[in-house]
């Protein structure tokens, strides 16, 4: 008996008989399913955007801020829509492009490789190939494979997934006037975090934020938080669907007391004085199977408990004169799951 189903190529124009009409609303509409394959987390800001007597497909911003172009083609690549990409790119004053082919020829490859090597730095060109698959009788899905991607923009580097906006770790001393210890432990976690997600290859993306510190997956959802401002001891929290009973999630820092947010749906740890800081791998195993590919997280069923793996503890940090005697502004901060 076979248990196994097996992938079936599906004709585009089967499933997207207008490219104007049919695909580019749809991908209008699921940009976070291009997003993991390009690893951005990418925003729709105009349909049909125009540019001179021309209309780019999609008008689109990434988490940091930068203009992306998206021009799409349900066929070969060809030399007309090259054209128009530099034509969008330069109109629209695009930092990343992305055209999108049923196939993209070695020629064109190999032109976005030379324009990947030879503009100005920080505009970058990917080539995706798209295509329909289907098991068995199940609804068409689209699969999308990056066949030339940037050589600066989407390094794994820290620095690269941080969205641009006024507030740094810098501005967190000066401006909310938190204590460094407690920045330089949030600021270590970030970093754990950082290397943990490059480790996976997700497309999560660190935001700062007005005293805390997001992971984002694509469509600007948190998943991870790290808050030094409303407690006066760092917190981690991650977002999962309900609550660690009802999923079977053990506490991966059995030295840490947990915590559970039902309103904002956070599982979370602060970080008293003198506690070593674990390891950040496991809590990321745990929740990474529980957020979901698309749109908001939704209550979900509850599951068997989950195993942890062995890992060993990150070298420590100890979280030392975490209490702050000098006023600082008080407000609260929004943590939810959409920011």
């Amino acid at each position: 008996m076979e248990t196994i189903g097996r992938l079936e190529p599906v004709a585009l124009r089967a499933v997207w008989p207008n490219e104007a009409s049919a695909f580019t609303p749809w991908l209008a509409n699921n940009l976070d399913v291009l997003g993991q394959a390009v690893g951005l987390a990418l925003v729709l800001k105009e349909r049909e955007h125009p540019v001179g007597r021309y209309s780019l497909d999609l008008l689109v911003e990434d988490a940091q801020g930068r203009v992306v172009a998206v021009e799409n083609q349900l066929e070969q690549t060809d030399h007309a829509h090259l054209g128009q990409l530099l034509t969008y790119c330069a109109g629209t004053q695009a930092q990343i492009v992305i055209w999108i082919a049923q196939s993209i020829t070695n020629e064109h490859a190999a032109a976005l490789e030379w324009l990947n090597d030879n503009t100005i730095e920080g505009v970058g060109f990917f080539g995706v190939q798209v295509e329909a698959l289907r098991i068995g009788d199940s609804l068409p899905a689209a699969n999308f494979q990056v066949i030339v991607r940037p050589n600066d923009v989407t390094k794994a580097s820290r620095q690269a997934s941080i969205k641009r906006s006024n507030w740094t770790w810098e501005a967190y001393a000066d401006e909310l006037r938190l204590p460094l210890e407690r920045i330089e432990v949030g600021r270590f976690l970030a970093e754990a975090i950082a290397d943990a997600v490059e480790e996976r290859g997700l497309a999560w993306q660190m935001v700062m934020n007005k005293g805390y510190v997001a992971f984002q997956r694509p469509g600007s959802y948190n998943v991870l938080i790290i808050d030094l401002w409303v407690k006066r001891v760092p917190r981690l929290a991650a977002k999962v669907p309900g609550s660690p009973s009802e999923h079977g999630l053990v506490n991966p820092f059995p030295q840490l007391e947990d915590s559970w947010d039902g309103d904002n749906r956070e599982w979370g740890w602060t970080i008293p004085p003198g506690t070593e800081i674990p390891d950040l791998s496991p809590l990321l195993d745990l929740i990474q199977p529980l957020q979901p590919a698309t749109g908001p997280m939704q209550a979900g069923e509850p599951s068997e408990p989950n195993q942890l793996p062995e890992h060993a503890a990150i070298p420590a940090i100890l979280a030392q004169g975490t209490t702050d005697d000098r006023s600082r502004t008080n407000g609260t901060v929004s943590t939810s799951d959409t920011l």
